[in-house]
């Protein structure tokens, strides 16, 4: 773990604080943290979902359907 030193505007902390009820600025800065790694993976998984050329989430029988080829 790392130990840094922020300025965070106190009204988006205060806001941050109040909309989350979570109890400390560790807290808050540590979801903050965790949510936007989140959202980038997610983005990163939907970018490479689009690049596929067929939905992996597809049946058999969708994907024939669609006139793809079974593996």
């Amino acid at each position: 773990m790392m130990a840094t030193t922020v300025e965070i505007p106190d009204e988006v902390l205060n806001e941050a604080l109040r909309l989350t009820g979570l109890p400390t600025k560790k807290a808050v800065i540590n979801l903050a943290m965790a949510e936007l790694v989140q959202g980038y993976r997610q983005r990163e998984a939907l970018a490479r979902w689009k690049r596929m050329d067929h939905n992996p989430l597809l049946t058999e029988e969708e994907l024939a359907a669609e006139g793809r080829p079974l593996e």
